[in-house]
């Protein structure tokens, strides 16, 4: 014979609607934001921060000084350009389908990313054809490729 305790009784409330959410308030811009959602001069500060900083003739008469503050905007610009150029390089060339896709490149879509199957992610790679799944770019990246002269791996 099993003797068992009487088991306690449990009442759980749940609310159905805690957070009113809509694809209507979804589609209105800023809605996420008290701030934001005030319109566009809640933002101007933002640019004259921006204005502000390259206002180089604002902060000082000296030539020198300005001529090197440019000089070293360009520079800091042009890092995050080469870094930026230099990821899609190794995308491409680590992860991409670029030799199918020169062989047909009207059935088969340039991929040169693909998601690793990680916790159900990897249904973002999708046919791009060819036997290949991945994320299809849209960047031009391989016609840029194919414009140089780079034809094989």
């Amino acid at each position: 014979m099993i003797i068992r305790s009487p088991e306690p009784e449990v009442k759980i409330l749940v609310d159905k609607d805690l957070v009113k959410t809509s694809f209507e308030e979804w589609a209105r811009s800023s809605h996420f934001s008290r701030t934001i959602s005030k319109g566009p001069d809640t933002t101007t500060w933002i640019w004259n921060l921006h204005v502000d900083a390259h206002d180089f003739d604002s902060h000082t008469s000296d030539l020198e000084e300005i001529s090197r503050k440019i000089f070293s905007a360009h520079f800091g610009q042009l890092f995050i350009i080469f870094l930026w150029l230099s990821g899609m390089y190794f995308h491409g060339a680590h992860f991409s389908n670029y030799e199918a896709w020169l062989i047909d490149p009207t059935h088969i879509g340039p991929s040169a990313q693909v998601v690793w199957p990680i916790v159900g992610q990897e249904i973002l790679n999708g046919d791009v054809g060819g036997g290949f799944r991945g994320i299809q770019i849209t960047s031009g990246f391989f016609q840029i490729w194919r414009a140089s002269g780079i034809t094989s791996e």
